[in-house]
This record gives C-alpha cells, structure tokens and sequence, in this order.
C-alpha cells in the first residue's frame, strides 16, 4: 500500500496494463474476438483511476475526479474543436490524396448518417468512458505536477498507444490493418491535443470524451482507414501528417510548458 502512495502514476500504469492485458490476452491467445472481453479490457484505465483515487486520497478526491467530467461551461472554441476538428483533418487528408493522384474514395452512404448519433453513444459510453478519467482525470495531473505539459503529453502518448498493442493480436480487430509506427504517431500526437483542451478547460474531461469521441467516430464513418480506402494507407498517412502540424502549431503558439494560455481561451 505504501508503495501505490509513493508511486501513485507508476502504480496506475501498472494496474491498467494489469486489468486491461489480462482480459485481452485470452482473446489472443485463443484467436477469437469477443466484444465482452474487449469491451471490459477497454475499462482498464478508468477502473484504475477510480480505485487508486479511492486508495490514495479517499472519497473527497474521487468525487471531484468525477466532477470534471460534467465541466461543460467553456468557451464554445472547444466544443467546435471537439465536433469539428477530426472531420477537418480527414477530409484535407482525403482532399490531399485525390490531389495526389489517388482514386476518389467511396463514401458512405448519405442515408445511413443518423447512424452517427446512436453510434456516438455507444462509443461514448462503452468505449471512451473506460479510458479518459484514466489517461487525463489521473495520469495527466499526476505527471504535470512534476513535468512539463508536453513531456507529460508524450509519456502518456507511448504508454497509452503501447497499451494497444494486445489488439493486434486479436484477429478481425481493426488495429491489424494499421502499422504500429503510424498509431503511435497518431496516438502521441493525439495526447498533446488532449492536453492542450484539458489544460485550457479547467481540467473538463466532459470535453477530453466528446473530441475523443468524436475521433473515433470520424475514422469509422469517413473512408481514411485503409478497410475503407481499398487498402491504402496514403490517405490515413496524410492525416496523421496534418494531425502533427496542428500539433506543432499548438506547442509553437502555445508553449510545451502548459500548452496553455488560459486568459485567451478558457
């Protein structure tokens, strides 16, 4: 018990791989996919959350961990980035490739689009809520207690892309069709993004789940996953490449010790 309290990030990397590895491993091992076990291996991060709040600072702490998840009066700069910012980059990426030379993709089709709503639900909620109160209510502000924003951002970028990597063993997960170079190129840049909103939200992990959300939702609906561009990654590599410039722009204008400048934004 000692030790949780001393090393209260190493102990939450710890208990996450734990839960979440543990409940994938017979998926890999037996070569089947099965949406229970997926689903609850998803909820590593945030179950190692809760229980070490719970642990290391009682209910007082746990119930204000809990708390951001319902900061929803910001700047509506944030809820556009949210909502907006994963289409953009996909569709300048798509844009780009055609530029390129590169075939016109096959979109889906117009009338299945109120699909997003109940899927963007789902995924809200059986996906996003078992790692956000993980990787930003607990890890970020524990390591940015002693980091700086962007060194925080880049350790939690490759132990939350290196968290994954059980999926690539699952056959029929999607991750099978992505290089692990280009996801955690997309992952770490992701994780500096993710500070850079919660940082200048007031810590709203309401808006760290609607972007991540989102972004999920944005790969699954516009053809830039290479099952849904005829098996090219071009078009995915240019988001990514687009996703890093913002990214540097971001530290550029912002700065790498809080990717913040509160007094404008927040």
């Amino acid at each position: 018990m000692n030790l949780i309290k001393r090393y209260p990030f190493v102990s939450f990397v710890v208990l996450t791989y734990a839960i979440s590895w543990t409940l994938w491993t017979p998926l890999v091992i037996s070569s089947q996919d099965s949406r229970m076990f997926l689903l609850l291996g998803t909820f590593g991060p945030t179950l190692s959350a809760l229980l070490l709040t719970l642990i290391n600072n009682g209910r007082a702490d746990l119930r204000a961990l809990l708390r951001r998840l319902f900061i929803w009066r910001v700047s509506i700069f944030w809820y556009l980035i949210s909502f907006l910012l994963p289409a953009i980059i996909v569709l300048l990426a798509i844009g780009l490739h055609i530029l390129l030379g590169g075939a016109v993709p096959e979109f889906r089709d117009p009338a299945q689009w109120y699909l997003v709503f109940p899927v963007f639900l789902y995924v809200l909620f059986f996906s996003v809520l078992g790692e956000e109160i993980g990787w930003r209510g607990y890890a970020l502000p524990e390591l940015q207690a002693n980091h700086s924003a962007l060194t925080a951002s880049l350790i939690i970028g490759v132990i939350w892309g290196l968290w994954h990597v059980p999926l690539w063993w699952i056959k029929g997960n999607l991750h099978q069709d992505i290089p692990l170079t280009l996801f955690m190129l997309q992952i770490i840049a992701f994780s500096i993004i993710y500070t850079w909103m919660y940082n200048n939200t007031r810590g709203s992990l309401l808006i760290v789940h609607l972007f991540h959300t989102t972004s999920n939702i944005t790969l699954g609906m516009l053809p830039v996953l290479p099952m849904d561009a005829g098996g090219n990654l071009r078009t995915l590599w240019l988001a990514v490449g687009l996703l890093w410039a913002f990214t540097i722009a971001i530290v550029t204008i912002f700065g790498p010790a809080r990717l913040s400048l509160k007094s404008r934004l927040s």
